[in-house]
């Protein structure tokens, strides 16, 4: 584990509070001359409390090591009660979990030996708490690796995908400790304030914290160039960053003109999700996908290559047709864009006109073109392509899928 130990003290306590504090029931962070504290409510009526400590509470005097037998519950909730002045923090009849740490920031050197032996979590990087990334940050580590392997373990990809699972979730993880040193630094220093002009100031704080927002939901998060990251035609869709996840959209089933949400069609299956953005079902462009589809299906296609006799098995394929419900036959899709009912989507809103609409727009597509976007089994957007380029998306699953005849 390379990396370091702040100074930073913290401890922890679960409780069911009595207090005239007004947001103990809202996610909320105190920045106090007394220190800080970041409230987070749980299930039912327990609230969890971080709050920092000074060095008198834990470090011992004379070895300046820390102590945590120094530190009971009692002296969390004295610290507690000084940084919630002027608020009030009644006696505390049952303590549900308590503990102390301190802050440190280090990622391992490696992530495996040789493909054949595997880390996760918190195995691979250690840092605060504060942002809520150690559950989070773990289980997409496993299950970065998890559709990786299978897909090895199946026989669909050759080996050396593996080596992305370290490519892309340790530069996550050093990208994830320079943001937690800033964010603890943040959040463990001194206010700002008349006798302390240096200190940290709200407006400060909370720009950090919006800039980052992205980073700890999820979506900031961006994988570097591989194998299975190719932006040569990113300009085709200027708003779906390759490498980041699919942005949420809502569109609406052609067949029944139900809501969906883009999100809960791609499910995390092992398969990858092939969209196509068709545009408008002019008779022209109808033509065009008729000899589009021939092209698709022929034995040279990527489809047919590496899909071992069945495409549903490794490719799930969804199309998403540009103008109004009212004006659109989805049968005028070519069967191969549309293997089932349920895979013709309208970029228009629903019946009531609440939900829908604008996808194109929003994920930067022209309607006046067909575009390909590829969505790996995580999420992320790992190509994009126009309906010229079918030669490039060839070499991307090329690039780590075996040909099922071998």
């Amino acid at each position: 584990m390379e990396g370091e130990q702040s100074d930073y003290i913290w401890g922890v306590v679960d409780m069911v509070p009595e207090t005239n504090f007004p947001d103990v029931r809202n996610r909320a962070n105190i920045h106090s001359e007394h220190g800080s504290c970041m409230i987070i409510p749980r299930e039912g009526d327990l609230v969890r409390f971080y709050t920092q400590l000074s060095d008198a509470d834990i470090i011992c005097p004379l070895t300046k090591r820390v102590e945590k037998n120094k530190v009971d519950p009692q002296k969390l909730i004295s610290a507690l009660r000084k940084i919630l002045q002027p608020f009030e923090l009644a006696e505390v009849e049952e303590i549900q979990w308590w503990t102390v740490y301190l802050i440190g920031q280090r990622v391992a050197s490696s992530y495996s030996v040789k493909d054949r032996v595997f880390i996760a979590g918190d195995a691979c990087h250690t840092h605060s708490p504060k942002a809520g990334q150690g559950m989070n940050a773990s289980m997409n580590d496993t299950h970065n690796l998890a559709w990786k392997l299978t897909q090895v373990l199946r026989g669909w990809a050759h080996p050396s995908l593996l080596k992305t699972y370290e490519q892309e979730r340790r530069k996550y993880a050093q990208d994830l400790i320079i943001f937690d040193k800033l964010y603890s630094t943040l959040f463990s220093g001194k206010p700002r304030t008349a006798e302390n002009e240096h200190g940290v100031s709200h407006e400060e704080f909370s720009r950090a914290f919006q800039t980052f927002g992205g980073f700890t939901s999820g979506i900031g998060v961006h994988y570097p160039p591989s194998i299975i990251v190719d932006s040569k035609h990113q300009k085709c869709a200027e708003k779906l960053v390759v490498g980041q996840r699919l942005p949420p959209q809502m569109f609406v089933r052609a067949a029944d003109i139900r809501p969906m949400e883009m999100q809960d069609l791609l499910p995390a299956d092992v398969r990858f999700k092939v969209l196509f953005f068709v545009g408008h079902l002019a008779e022209a462009r109808v033509a065009e996908l008729k000899l589009f589809a021939e092209e698709l299906s022929k034995p040279s296609s990527f489809f047919q290559r590496y899909s071992a006799g069945d495409i549903s098995t490794v490719f799930d394929v969804l199309t998403i047709v540009a103008g109004k419900k009212d004006a659109i036959n989805y049968l005028l899709v070519p069967p191969f864009l549309r293997p089932h009912w349920t895979k013709v989507l309208l970029d228009d809103t629903d019946v009531t006109g609440s939900y829908g609409g604008n996808g194109y727009k929003k994920y930067g597509i022209d309607d006046k073109e067909i575009t390909i976007v590829v969505v790996r089994p995580d999420g992320y957007v790992g190509t994009i392509a126009p309906s010229s380029a079918l030669a490039d998306l060839d070499n991307y699953f090329g690039s780590f899928f075996l040909p099922h005849n071998l």
